[in-house]
């Protein structure tokens, strides 16, 4: 069997493929659908957490956009397309 790190990554790529296969399917009115169901989804999070877990939240936020993390994420993204 191939390196698991290969193999994994084509798995992955694969299922992003299918994904978007399947987004690509969709009508405007079921993707405005999505996402006001990710609005809705979002809300419901924020208002269950308490102003502590909100600042937390907002500094990983930051810490990630500014961390090599970031740069992680692009070259991975960078590898798929």
């Amino acid at each position: 069997m191939g390196d698991p790190k290969s193999v994994r990554e084509e798995r992955e790529r694969e299922w992003l493929v299918g994904e978007v296969a399947e987004a690509a399917a969709l009508t405007d009115a079921e993707r405005v659908a999505i996402l006001r169901d990710l609005l809705r989804t979002t809300d419901a999070i924020r208002r269950s957490k308490s102003e502590a877990e909100l600042r937390r939240d907002e500094d990983v936020r930051v810490a990630l956009d500014e961390a090599p993390g970031r740069a992680r994420y692009r070259a991975v993204v960078g590898r798929l397309s």
